[in-house]
Formats: structure tokens, C-alpha cells, sequence
């Protein structure tokens, strides 16, 4: 008869083992049962492996009154901001909606998420990077989630680097769940939150030889803006923050059409040191509204930046017409059955489809020269870069009589006043926020479709199944509002002369003019898609002093391809907003492996557990893995584990194939020609089908402790290595690198013949490295108290190092801080996210009859932001808690209420310096729900 021990039964406790065993039949739960852990295919009556496994159960996650399964990941201290991807992220950036977990701040490509134990087809994206959209998981329809915080290619093969998220859905059920949810902030403003779900369960496997369970799931999350929350609502916080985008009606400089810069040396290509440059760094020569100080009259506020040679222009707080909350509509239903042939063998499937819509809202697009000089189709058409107003036009006269006052003015230079003098008359270059077509929206739809059907069975002490499985994400993505054709409009302006820069109200001849520019359709529409069938065989060998040894063997053999279909306005790079030209992938490729493990009780007490798979990619080669690991029990009240490993991520299709365009590089300063900053040149990017796999290797060493029945503690110190980390080195290092003469970069750069940068190659490459380390400790504790009990659990992670090397050998330190000592930013810190020093998550429940009281802080420490806007100096955020709790009520019988309080102090979030391209303003996207207190209620009713 199996007895549990004091540290399974409290390890039960911490990984859910008593979800796990109630599902099973009541007949079954008499005798040991074996059960399978995420990490390991082999089936055990011990659940406290050598392997670190946290268990969320369903039971947690109502608890814990998370709207959706993006909120659900980021309470989990292994999960990490840093390489993540959010639905706020979003705004502004090519995310098609999608949102994905970063383990250890590694990316979500780098970590493994499985739903039922198998893989989910990563999402589709524009770009070289992806990962699976958890969006596209239903928060409902999920039983538990398993969290492997280990590497595990040996197991499951590439991604598994960092470790892996395993997502089980409702199965073995009977009867019917009602669920419905609602929430609202109690400040005003959108950000609600609506859910209705159904499960239903039919048979009874142990009777009636067969169960059938599904659900279907209605999700729907509406928008909130930065109007509606006053710490969003400015990007102008002395001296934090200062908003700086493009304004309307500046005045950059003087322009022959057809030819480029007038006379006069004021507009220098690739130079930020003279009045108008192409690079846009420099403010130009003012706005006429500044000057008498109504930019307000154009939606701006008047600035006067560096590098305007003292006059005043208006810049734009775009803060205000930003979304901080996107609208989100989900539906997904899901489906998991089990038919029993005979006592030895079963068929066995798994269905989930799912749908999620995500709706973005921010500002206008702008446009200055520099933004044009990456649309390719300027040239091909022969339409000048640039917006500008021509003498002839009435509204000229506006500027000129500024211009006019310049030259009056003794705070002027000398020099200065010699441009203004040649631009005069001529054709003006002039800065724009396009309001014309309203504020950008975009919408995205990401369908994600999972089919696994199988048969599995016994032959006395050996388990086998087979099983085949099809995944495809297919996505969507379209433009609704606020897009245009920049040569379109570009020429409209050109050849007008009623276009007024200096108002928004515009002749009606000028608005049927620029009609033809507008944009509105399709975006991407993508396809990624798997197909495998895997066998496995596992069972017992021989008895050995410790108990029985163990095998398990699996054959597997995948199919992936990617498709995307960019619409031909992405595809061109025409149009304002969407970025560069967005070429088409059509790649796939076959994976086929083999794997082993065994796992030998050597004497009591000690176990030893060894791993090895092997994959052939027909497009990246080999990789071999292996793991092993150790768990020993001298005593009932401890346990010691311990385990090494190595692992591997293949490059994606998308990181393989993505043609090499030609664009526009990031500013720059070359270090022959420090007098010459913030250059721009044309730079060749994309994938490289040379790539190879990344490898890892990790260590972990742990302690698990359980003194009393009532507390089980762990702690456990791992170790993470990548080489051959995929990445691309910064123009800014490359240049650096080849000038310094690093021959490993000398043909990655190009010059002209006075020794000029004329072109840089930025391509993907196996050139990074990482080096990670930290510990994580779980605690829990369950009490009787005052005639009802009481369980307390603790999750946290402190990282103790997160290096990074650049392809140029130098190391970048990420934890706690989004930038070096010297204020510029970590490596790959344009992606958003921090790597915390510490992050917990502290719960504690009591429960007296029907009632249920819960109380939670979400905890984490201060980090180093970007440095502050005005003067430089170093800003840092403060150590954050945030408070939840949630009141439960069962009294009626098959009903079950709840209602919640997120955020009950309704704390304001830290003022934040951002250090990558982030639309919203004041807070942290990745660290702070903007809704601030929100109120939730539940109610579910079985029958």
C-alpha cells in the first residue's frame, strides 16, 4: 500500500498533486498511481522529482483573479518582462497581437510552451522573431499549468532552453460548469473585462469506458486610454520624461525640388551638425506658431529643443492619443476525449481552436525627410523625400514673414541668418503629423488550431502510444484607420497650393487631393504550420536495491512550414506607420528524432535519472542533448536534487529566410569622424539561411525541506550558458568594431572614397553569448486556524546574473537595470522589459465552511530606467507591491461566488524613464496594469 511520506505529502501541496489525483477514477486513487511530470516521460508514484516543477492549479488561478492567460504568466517570479512580448507592447510595433512568455528573460522563442504535453505552432510575425501567442490559450479552459524551470531539449528537443510552460486543459470531467466574470476599474474609463464559458463532460472512463470533455470560451477586453489615466496622460514630466515626437509645421530647411538641399551648406547628408539635417536629429529653423507661442492651435506645445539653434518649434505629445489597454475579443473551444477498447488499450484526442482579436489605437503618423529615405519607392517614382511648402502657395507668406524676423533677430548667429537667407523664396521643407486620416488603428487575428489523435495501451509491464498531431496559427492583420501612401501624399502636397502646415483645418480641394493616399486593408496574412507523429514506449527493466528501474523511448517525426502573404502596401514600404518594406516567406523543412531516458532507483532513497535524444534538421544539421539528474532522500523531511544538462534551439524559418533588404540603419557616430554624429546609411538586414543551432548548457542544484507536515520549502540554484546566441550586433558596435580593427567585422562595413561609411550588413548571426544564474524558492504553509485552515504559498526568483556578450566580445549586465553605467541601453533592451533582482508572489487563504478569504502581493525590487530626460542624471524605480484579495462564497449548493479586488490600494505606478521605443508614457507597460484597482466578480454553477 502506497503511504505517503511528510515531504510528498507536503510537495503535494506545492506542485498540486491532489488536482492531479482527484481527476482520477476513485477506484484508482486506492492503488499507487504513476503519474507524468512535465520534464520526464516517465510515469512515478513520487512527484518530488530531481527536476524544479511549479504546479498552478485551477484552483490558483481563480484565486489569483487574473482576466486573461497573459496576466496569469506574468505572476510567475521565473517569468521575465526582458524578451517578452505584451499586448500593450503592441502599440506602435508589429506584434500582430501577440503576447508571449520569456523564462528566465531568455525570449519566448527560447522557451518551450506545450498544451497537453505537445507543442503549439509558434505564431506568426513580421519580422525575424516569434514565439506562441498565450492569447491564443484560453484562461478558462485550463486545468493546471506546469512550469519546468530547467532546460529540457534532451526530453522535448529544440526551444527548451530556458525550460518549459506545459498548459493542460479540462479533461476527465462529468457534468456541466457554468462560468461567467465580470470587472470594471473603479476609476473612469474603459479597461472592463467580460467572460462566459461552458464545460461539459460525458461518461465515465472506469464505467462506461469512454469521457468526453469540452468547453467553449467567450473572452471580450475593452480598451483604455491615456486620456482616462493622468499618469499616462503627458509625455512631459520634468525632469523625467519629455515628449519629443514630431511636430507639425516645423521648419527644417530649404529644398530644390527635383535636386535636394539648396544652396548654402544648411542641409548636409549623413550630418546632424548644420541647421537641417537628413537625419532629422536637429530641429531645423523653428515653427511661426512657436514664435508666437500658439502651437496649442495645431494639438503641439512649444519646445525649444537642442540643436534648434535657439528658436522654438512644436513638438508633439503623442502620450495623449495613445492606447494604454488594447480591445481584445477571444473565442476558443476545446475538446479532450478518451475511448477504452479493451482494459489494455485506448484511443485518445485533443482538440483545441481558438481565436484572438486584438484592436490597437495610437497616434498619428509623422513625417520629416528622414522618415522618407527608407521608402524605396521615393526614387523609384521620382518624387522628392520630403513635404515642402513652394512660394507660390498663399500660406508661404506665413513662413516668410517668420524667416523675415530672424534676420532681425540679434539672438540669432551670423551663420544662421546666412541660411535663412539663401532658403528664402524657395521651396520650404517643413515637419508633419498627419491628421488627416486620424489616429492609427490596427487589427489583428490570430487563429490557432491544435488536432492530436492517438492510441495507447500496455503489454504487461510496458506502456506504449502513438500519436499524431497537426498545429497551424494563421493570422490576419489589417489596418482599419489612419494609414496613408507617403509618395501619394508626398506629391499631393508638392503639387498643391492651398496645404496650410499651420492649421488642421484644411481647403476642401487639398482634403480631395490627399484622399487618394489614404490606406485601409490588409497588412500580413500568414500561415505556420506542424505536423508530427511520435511514438513512445516506456516500462520496467529490473529490480534494483532502490525499486524498479525505468525506461522510456520515443521516436518523433515533424513537419514545419511558415507562409506569409504581406499585402503589396507592407510589402512596398510606402505606407506611413507600418515600418520598412515586409518582404514574403514560403520555407519549410523536416525534423526527425529519437529520444531515451531512464531513471534507476540505485539504493533507497536515490535515484538517478539520464536523458539523450538526437535531431536531424534537413536545414540546420545535427544536435545531440543529454541530461542528468539526481534525487536523494536520506530522510523523510529532505530532499536533495541536483542535475546537468545541455540543450539547443534550431533558428526559425523566419530567422533562416527572411529575405536581405536594403533600408536605413540606426543612428550611428564613426569614430574617424566624431565631429559628424547621430549618421544614417543604407544597411542590409534580414535572415541568413547559414545560422546554426544555438547551444545551452545548464546546471541546477536544489533543497527541498518539510521540518513539520504543515511546511515544505525549496530552494533551488541554477545555471544557464548559450553559445552561439542568434543576434545582430548594433550598427553603432559594428562600426566601432571595424574602425578599432576587428577583422571579424571587416566585411561588414563599407566606405566610400573619402573614408566615409557608405553602407553596414546587419544580418542575423550565431555571435551573442549569455550567462545566467540565479535561485528560486518556493514556500508553503497549511495551518488549521480559528475552526477553518489557512495556506500560505511563497513563489519568488532572484537572479543573480544575466550577462550578455556582444559579437564584439563586450559583456552587457541585465539585472536590475535597463541600461550600462553609462546610460546606454542593455543589449536587445529595445524589446522593452527588465530582468528583476528579485520577484515574488505571496498568497494566503483562509477557509471556514463556504466562505474562502485570500489576500496577495505581487512584489518586486527597483531597477534602473532609462536616465532622465532633462538633466542625464540616473533614475531608478522603486521596490513595487501591489495588493489582491478576493472573498469566496459555496453555500448554496452547486454555486460557487467570488469578489475580488486587484490593485486594492488603487496605487498609482513609479514614473518610469523608458530606454526603447515604448508609445506609452509615465509608467512601465511590462510592469504595472494601468486599469489601477480594479473589481472583479465570478460566479460558477455545476450541475
Amino acid at each position: 500500500m502506497f503511504k505517503k511520506t511528510r515531504l510528498c505529502s507536503g510537495l503535494g501541496l506545492a506542485f498540486g498533486a491532489s488536482v492531479m489525483l482527484s481527476t482520477m477514477p476513485a477506484a484508482a486513487q486506492q492503488a499507487p498511481q504513476r503519474v507524468e511530470i512535465t520534464g520526464s516521460a516517465i510515469k512515478r508514484v513520487d512527484i518530488e522529482g530531481a527536476l524544479p516543477v511549479t504546479t498552478i492549479t485551477r484552483e490558483d488561478i481563480a484565486r489569483s483573479g487574473v482576466l486573461n492567460t497573459e496576466d496569469l504568466v506574468a505572476n510567475i517570479a521565473s517569468i521575465s518582462s526582458m524578451g517578452g512580448v505584451s499586448l500593450a507592447t503592441g502599440v506602435g510595433s508589429s506584434t500582430y497581437g501577440r503576447s508571449s512568455i520569456s523564462l528566465r528573460g531568455l525570449s519566448g522563442s527560447r522557451t518551450l510552451v506545450l498544451v497537453n504535453g505537445r507543442r503549439l505552432t509558434q505564431a506568426v510575425a513580421g519580422g525575424t522573431s516569434s514565439s506562441v501567442n498565450v492569447s491564443n490559450i484560453p484562461l478558462s479552459a485550463i486545468e493546471r499549468v506546469e512550469i519546468l524551470k530547467d532546460g529540457a531539449s534532451s526530453l522535448y528537443g529544440s526551444d527548451a532552453l530556458a525550460g518549459v510552460v506545459n498548459f493542460i486543459l479540462t479533461k476527465d470531467f462529468r457534468g456541466v460548469d457554468l462560468g461567467v466574470s465580470y470587472g470594471e476599474p473603479t476609476r473612469d474609463g474603459g479597461g472592463g473585462s467580460k467572460k462566459a464559458s461552458i464545460v461539459g463532460g460525458f461518461g465515465d472512463l472506469s464505467k462506461d469506458r469512454f469521457n468526453l470533455t469540452v468547453s467553449a470560451v467567450i473572452e471580450k477586453e475593452d480598451a483604455l486610454f491615456a486620456k482616462d489615466r493622468a499618469f499616462a496622460a503627458t509625455g512631459n514630466v520634468p525632469p523625467y520624461i519629455s515628449a519629443g515626437a514630431t511636430g507639425q509645421g516645423n521648419i527644417q530647411g530649404g529644398w530644390n525640388p527635383g535636386t535636394g538641399s539648396i544652396a548654402g551648406g544648411n542641409w548636409v547628408a549623413g550630418s546632424g551638425t548644420a541647421g537641417f539635417s537628413s537625419t532629422g536629429t536637429t530641429a531645423g529653423f523653428g515653427n511661426p506658431l512657436a514664435a508666437q507661442d500658439k502651437c496649442a492651435d495645431i494639438k503641439m506645445f512649444r519646445n525649444v529643443p537642442n540643436g534648434s539653434k535657439g528658436v522654438p518649434v512644436c513638438t508633439y505629445d503623442s502620450a495623449q492619443d495613445v492606447g494604454l489597454i488594447p480591445k481584445r475579443e477571444g473565442v476558443a473551444f476545446t475538446a479532450n476525449g478518451v475511448f477504452r477498447l479493451t482494459d489494455k488499450l485506448e484511443l485518445f484526442g485533443d482538440v483545441l481552436r481558438s481565436s484572438s482579436t486584438v484592436t490597437q489605437t495610437f497616434q498619428p503618423s509623422p513625417i520629416r525627410n528622414s522618415f522618407l529615405l527608407t521608402d524605396n519607392q521615393f526614387p523609384a517614382l521620382g518624387i522628392d523625400p520630403i513635404l515642402y511648402i513652394k512660394p507660390t502657395n498663399p500660406n508661404y507668406a506665413i513662413a516668410s514673414a517668420y524667416l523675415n524676423s530672424l534676420l532681425t533677430n540679434p539672438a540669432i548667429s551670423a551663420a544662421t541668418k546666412t541660411q535663412v537667407t539663401a532658403m528664402l523664396g524657395k521651396p520650404l521643407g517643413i515637419t508633419a503629423r498627419v491628421f488627416d486620416f486620424g489616429g492609427r488603428s490596427s487589427e489583428d487575428e490570430s487563429t490557432q488550431t491544435r488536432v492530436v489523435g492517438g492510441l495507447r495501451g500496455n503489454l504487461g509491464a510496458h506502456d506504449y502510444e502513438i500519436a499524431f498531431s497537426s498545429s497551424e496559427n494563421k493570422l490576419h492583420g489589417s489596418v482599419p484607420n489612419g494609414y496613408f501612401s507617403q509618395t501619394v501624399y508626398a506629391k499631393a502636397v508638392q503639387n498643391s497650393d492651398e496645404w496650410n502646415p499651420w492649421s488642421l483645418t484644411q481647403t476642401a480641394a487639398f482634403q480631395s487631393a490627399i484622399a487618394p493616399a489614404k490606406y485601409t486593408g490588409t497588412t500580413l496574412d500568414g500561415k505556420a504550420k506542424a505536423t508530427s507523429i511520435d511514438g513512445l514506449l516506456r516500462g520496467d527493466v529490473t529490480q534494483l536495491p532502490g525499486g524498479m528501474l525505468q525506461y522510456a523511448a520515443g521516436l518523433q517525426a515533424r513537419k514545419e512550414s511558415l507562409k506569409t502573404n504581406p499585402s503589396a502596401a507592407l510589402f512596398s514600404g510606402d505606407i506611413a506607420g507600418l515600418g520598412g518594406a515586409t518582404p514574403p516567406i514560403d520555407r519549410d523543412r523536416k525534423v526527425t528524432s529519437i529520444f531515451g531516458e531512464l531513471n534507476a532507483p540505485v539504493v533507497k532513497g536515490l535515484d538517478v535519472n539520464v536523458s539523450a535524444r538526437g535531431d536531424h534538421y534537413d536545414d540546420v544539421g545535427n544536435s545531440t542533448t543529454y541530461k542528468a539528474s539526481v534525487r536523494y532522500q536520506p530522510v523523510k523531511q529532505v530532499l536533495l536534487r541536483a542535475g546537468t544538462g545541455t540543450g539547443f534551439r534550431a533558428p526559425g524559418l523566419a530567422e533562416l529566410w527572411l529575405p536581405q533588404t536594403l533600408g536605413t540603419s540606426a543612428q550611428f557616430t564613426d569614430p574617424s569622424f566624431p565631429g559628424e554624429p547621430n549618421i544614417q546609411v543604407n544597411e542590409l538586414s534580414g535572415g541568413n539561411p547559414a545560422l546554426k543551432p544555438e547551444k545551452s548548457r545548464q546546471t541546477s542544484i536544489g533543497l527541498v525541506l518539510s521540518p513539520i507536515d504543515q511546511v515544505t520549502v525549496s530552494l533551488d540554484l541554477w545555471k544557464i550558458k548559450v553559445e552561439g546566441l542568434i543576434t545582430t550586433a548594433s550598427t553603432q558596435e559594428i562600426v566601432s568594431r571595424y574602425r578599432s580593427g576587428d577583422s571579424a567585422y571587416a566585411g561588414f562595413v563599407t566606405l566610400d572614397a573619402s573614408n566615409h561609411v557608405l553602407s553596414t550588413i546587419s544580418v542575423l548571426a550565431n555571435v551573442g553569448k549569455a550567462d545566467l544564474s540565479g535561485v528560486d524558492v518556493e514556500a508553503n504553509f497549511r495551518q488549521p486556524l480559528f475552526g477553518g485552515r489557512l495556506d500560505v504559498n511563497l513563489n519568488g526568483t532572484y537572479m543573480i546574473k544575466f550577462d550578455q556578450t556582444t559579437p564584439g566580445g563586450v559583456v552587457s549586465r541585465k539585472v536590475g537595470t535597463m541600461v550600462e553605467e553609462d546610460g546606454t541601453p542593455v543589449l536587445e533592451a529595445d524589446g522593452g522589459g527588465v530582468v528583476l533582482r528579485w520577484k515574488h508572489r505571496l498568497a494566503a487563504t483562509w477557509t471556514t465552511g463556504p466562505w474562502g478569504f485570500t489576500v496577495a502581493q505581487n512584489y518586486y525590487t527597483g531597477y534602473r530606467t532609462g536616465n532622465r530626460n532633462f538633466d542625464d542624471e540616473p533614475h531608478y524605480v522603486p521596490d513595487q507591491s501591489i495588493y489582491d484579495a478576493q472573498v469566496t462564497f459555496s453555500g448554496v449548493k452547486n454555486l460557487k461566488l467570488a469578489l475580488g479586488v486587484k490593485n486594492l490600494a488603487d496605487k498609482n505606478p513609479p514614473i518610469y524613464v523608458p530606454v526603447s521605443n515604448q508609445f506609452q508614457a509615465g509608467f512601465d507597460v511590462n510592469q504595472y496594469d494601468p486599469r489601477g484597482r480594479f473589481v472583479y466578480m465570478t460566479a460558477n454553477y455545476k450541475f
